[in-house]
This record gives structure tokens, sequence and C-alpha cells, in this order.
């Protein structure tokens, strides 16, 4: 039997005690109510769950996709949607597949890595005045044919894609999502210029998300809420979140825990492949990508202003900047960073929570500053080290 004693990340609370596993379970906990080291006790979380993460640590999932899954392990994030760009149906379907097929590799590999647990299309059936970064060339109007040439034989295994953001407002887009849906795909509403009823009428149909809330959406006007307002008030939709204090700031992230708590938002990286690479500078779908501070922008053209893309940090460094900066407490942190993503996908009875059946994948963090000590994955330690390191 294998321990790990601390305060553990409990129903949102950091609570003494110590967490026991064998093999790749959780077998028990066990609470302390006398400490011997109090708020010095290294703070025990499970690992962090990514829905929305385009590429790490100089990787992408196209071709690199284990690579991609061993970077995040190392720091902190245990399962992920890897997610891809929009492009024509039937191409970014066979991506898919060929994405898929090295994704079942990856899992069924004893080197600890990352555990993938779906694909996440972004696209391509967005609304092009909202594309922010992705490629407008790549969109698609929606269409039960498209769907098809996307998702591919009825027979197979839907290409492994769990998730798809759409925006409800196009034409055809309600009849998609029943289809996803009935296809168990869960469906999040984004790159949208939705009203709240276009949202409201989609979350009846079965949309279940919001992708990265705030971010190449309908904001909020007082006669007019839109997709953001409704993904505020509304519990049908999880909301992600991307949490690097550029593409949301710090009152924006403050109103959105006030309107639905830790367990309504879902922390996402929306990180790029230059993320964790220690590069200031990658080049992706033939743009040059610029590090400025925790985010990457692309430039814009003859004289315009930089256009900001995906994120630059990972979770664990979302949940230690938002922390320091007194944005959010660390237990809403964790909390958003863990079981609120887990619960999302409905894999809380698997991942996301520190409790008795469920996979030994921990996080170990020092209790001031949050550096990560140890990351455990199905109960076996992570190499703290890049490969060749």
């Amino acid at each position: 039997m294998n321990e790990l004693r601390g305060r553990l990340l409990l129903g949102g609370r950091l609570v003494h005690g110590a967490v026991h596993w064998s093999g790749e379970r959780i077998v028990s906990l066990e609470l302390d109510s006398a400490p011997e080291h109090g708020v010095q006790a290294p703070i025990i979380a499970p690992g962090f769950v990514d829905l929305h993460v385009h590429g790490f640590g100089g990787h992408s999932p196209v071709g690199a996709l284990r690579a991609m899954a061993g970077a995040l392990a190392r720091v902190g994030t245990t399962a992920f949607q890897p997610t891809l760009f929009p492009a024509e149906p039937a191409r970014l379907g066979a991506l898919a597949a060929q994405v898929w097929r090295e994704a079942e590799l990856s899992n069924g590999e004893a080197e600890p890595r990352a555990r993938i647990v779906g694909l996440h299309l972004e696209g391509p059936f967005v609304n092009p005045l909202r594309a922010g970064a992705l490629p407008r060339e790549d969109l698609a109007v929606p269409s039960l044919a498209a769907l098809r040439a996307l998702m591919g034989p009825a027979t197979g295994d839907g290409r492994g894609i769990r998730t798809v953001t759409l925006a409800p407002e196009l034409s055809g887009a309600c009849d998609l999502i029943a289809e996803l849906v009935r296809g168990s795909v869960r469906v999040s509403l984004g790159h949208s210029a939705a009203t709240a009823d276009d949202a409201r009428a989609a979350a009846r149909a079965g949309a279940v998300g919001a992708t990265h809330l705030f971010n190449a959406m309908s904001g909020i006007h007082h006669r007019e809420v839109g997709l953001a307002g409704f993904a505020l008030t509304s519990t049908q939709l999880a909301a992600e979140l991307i949490g690097d204090l550029v593409h949301v700031g710090a009152d924006a992230i403050r109103l959105a825990l006030a309107a639905r708590g830790p367990k309504g938002l879902c922390l996402v990286s929306d990180a790029l492949e230059g993320a964790g690479s220690g590069c200031d500078v990658f080049h992706s779908h033939g743009r040059a990508h610029e590090r400025r501070g925790g985010a990457w922008y692309y430039p814009a053209g003859a004289g315009g202003e930089p256009k900001l893309a995906g994120s630059a940090l990972s979770q664990l460094e979302m949940v230690q900047g938002l922390v320091r900066h007194g944005v959010v407490s660390v237990e809403e942190a964790l909390t958003m960073a863990s079981e609120t993503p887990a619960r999302a996908l409905g894999l809380e009875k698997e991942l996301g929570l520190l409790a008795p059946g469920l996979r030994a994948d921990f996080v170990v963090l020092e209790p001031r500053e949050l550096e990560l000590q140890r990351v455990l994955v199905a109960g076996r330690p992570v190499e703290n080290r890049r490969p060749g390191a």
C-alpha cells in the first residue's frame, strides 16, 4: 500500500490526512485531527484535467501526441482533450482518426503520461465573425452531410471525438447539436455571436459547455446578455475559463466565480505548442507566434496590432498566478483545474477527485508558492525532468 500525507483537497476544502493507493486506484482516505505540520504540510490534489489544449512542450497533437502527453504530465496535467483546429470536414475527420490511433497507443503504454480522454474539435462549424485566431478559410457551414464526413463511419468509434465546439446561431447548428448528442458527443458553444435565446435553445437541444468564456463570443449588454451572460446564469453549461490573466481580466474572473462558483468553471489552458518549451517565438499554421507575458500573439498584417492567440501557460502556472494575484483561493483554483472539468466530461467516477476507487492521479504542491513537488499518474511517479535533460 502506498501513502501520501498532507492537506488533501476534499469537497472544495483542504483537509489534513492521507491518501492510500494500490496499483492504479485509490484504496482509502484517512483524516488527521492532529496534524504534525499544520499549514506547512504539502497540498495533495487530484491531477489536473485540461478540456482545451492545442499543444505543449513544443509538441502538437498531430504527430507528437505522446510527447505532448508526457510534457503535460510533468506539469501536473494528468488527463486532457487534445484540441484540433478546424479544417474541411472530411480532412478534419481523417486527422482526428489519425490522432486518436496515437492516443490509444499512448494510453496503453506503461510510461506514465497524461491520459487522453477524447478529442476536442474547435470548429469547423463556428461563426466566421467570431473566428478569433481560428483560420476563417478552414471553417464550414453546418450540415448533416458535413457532420457525417467529419465523424466517419456509423459503425466506428467516432474517431475519438468527445467534444465539438460550434456556434448555435448558425443555420442548421441545432440539427447538428441533436445529432452529436445522439452520438454521445459533448457540444460546447463558442466562437459565436449567439443571443441568450440562441444559447438557451442550444442547451435545450443538449449543449453542455461554453468554450473559453468571454473570448470569441457575444458579450454582456444590459438588454442582451449574449452567450457569455447565458453561460454565467445557467447551470446547464460548464464554462471553460482561460486563466492566464491575459485572455480574461481579474475582475471578469471574479464576476464569473461569483456567478457560477468553482464547480461551474473549468480552468483550461488553451495552450499552443510553444507553451512549456522555453521559446519566445514559434511557427504554426503559417504564422509566427510571439510570446507576450502569459499568451501568444501573431501579426495582424500591415500596420495592425498583433492579435491574441492561445495561452503560453500550463494549468499549473494558471493556478499559481490566479492565487498569487488574489483572484481566487487555492481551493477554488484546484477545484476548477481538476474536479469541475472531470465532471464536465462525465468522468467524476474516474478522475478529478480524491476518493476510493478513482484513478491515483495526484499533484503534490509546496504550500506557500504552490511549486510542484511530485506528480503521479495511475499511481506511478512522473519524472520531473524533460527527456535528455
